[in-house]
């Protein structure tokens, strides 16, 4: 059993599709979901979908790239912004939502001012830690100014995962070091992706999940094409590849990984 613990299927790319997609992946052993949200509406979508199909759960949050519908750009909260964090609090309190997120830094696109999605991070860390839930934490181009806010503030108890992981070794042993998991996809089956040795130097295979981020980031030979779960065991090979494991092995280890981190048990799988 696999769990695609990363995917996106309210998106318009799988609009008509969600019932084929979910058949495919199934019958490529992928039988377990988290669907993220990045904005109120994909986040009211997921937990949708986590109450009508027992085989998904929800994330729910706010993307930095819509930081600024949270706070201005000197990173104050928006009135309007403490509604949307109001209407996370209860989404976050839905049947089948178990973690929060996907929020973070993105300083490669800065679709919202730095100050806003820092101070939109640190709002969404500490509803993780009211509500006692893991957080998903999109990361790119602000590793190091990631994870000194939650240095700084401290991790939710339930810590979390570094999703669609690109960092080097240094930031997975910090990852390593305070109870945070790695959210590996596809770009560890690229040709030109370090990714195989900074895991072999930096942890085992129980400290990573295992994600597709589909419709996005599609493993090899898919490169170009539209992403779904079913891809998911391509990236499942290549991480039995890197730590010399079988890719039973693999969906094992990184299945328990997922049940633990949302406190659930195989008995409820």
């Amino acid at each position: 059993m696999y769990v695609d613990t990363h995917l996106h299927l309210n998106r318009r790319e799988f609009a008509g599709e969600t019932a084929d997609v979910i058949a495919r992946a199934v019958d490529a052993g992928v039988t377990r979901f988290l669907n993220v949200g990045y904005d109120l509406e994909s986040s009211a979508a997921s937990a949708d979908l986590a109450a009508a199909d027992p085989r998904f759960r929800a994330a729910v949050g706010v993307h930095p790239h819509d930081a600024a519908t949270i706070a201005d750009a000197a990173g104050g909260i928006t009135p309007a912004g403490a509604d949307v964090l109001a209407a996370l609090e209860e989404l976050s309190a839905r049947p089948g939502v178990v973690a929060v997120g996907e929020t973070g830094l993105d300083y490669y696109r800065d679709l919202s001012p730095r100050p806003a999605q820092a101070a939109a991070l640190r709002a969404q860390l500490d509803l993780a830690r009211r509500r006692d839930l893991p957080v998903v934490l999109h990361i790119r181009d602000a590793y190091a100014e990631t994870l000194a806010l939650i240095d700084e503030v401290g991790p939710p108890p339930r810590r979390g995962v570094l999703h669609a992981f690109a960092g080097d070794e240094t930031t997975a042993a910090w990852a390593v070091e305070r109870g945070f998991l790695l959210g590996i996809g596809g770009p560890v089956t690229y040709g030109r992706s370090r990714l195989p040795e900074v895991l072999l130097a930096s942890c085992g295979p129980e400290h990573l999940l295992l994600e597709t981020d589909a419709p996005w980031l599609p493993p090899s030979p898919h490169r170009g094409e539209r992403n779904e779960p079913a891809l998911l065991t391509l990236t499942a090979t290549r991480v039995a590849e890197i730590y010399g494991l079988t890719p039973a092995e693999v969906a094992a280890i990184t299945t328990d990984n997922f049940l633990r981190l949302i406190g659930e048990g195989r008995e409820g799988s």
